[in-house]
């Protein structure tokens, strides 16, 4: 869960404010608001998240930083972008075998009239 401190300030963001509030205005529908609390967030967030693969990409040995060690720290989100695809489609094919289910027992029960 995301905590925005009530004294937040722009100056205390990691990104631009404008950025982030310009990328979160693009994807809202017409007539729907967000709250600014949630541009706060949303860049409090991701400044977090750059952070920490900030700190593991930074841990090496080599005398440059090379995009596999960018690849390497980014990874634990790939992963879980992964396991969310994973997960649809095991629902996918849950929600497709109980539909399997319902037709044989509809099969069943007029077989046994």
């Amino acid at each position: 869960m995301v905590k925005v401190p009530e004294d937040t300030e722009v100056s205390d963001l990691p990104f631009t404010h404008a950025r982030i509030k310009r990328m979160i205005r693009d994807q809202a529908s017409e007539g729907q608001y967000v709250r600014s609390e949630v541009y706060y967030g949303l860049n409090l967030l991701l400044g977090e998240i750059a952070e920490e693969i900030i700190d593991r990409m930074m841990n090496t040995e080599s005398a440059y930083v090379e995009k596999y060690d960018l690849d390497r720290s980014a990874r634990k989100y790939e992963r879980v972008e992964n396991i969310i695809k994973e997960k649809e489609r095991a629902s996918r094919k849950l929600d497709a075998l109980a539909s399997d289910i319902e037709h044989l027992s509809r099969e069943i029960n007029q077989a046994d009239e």
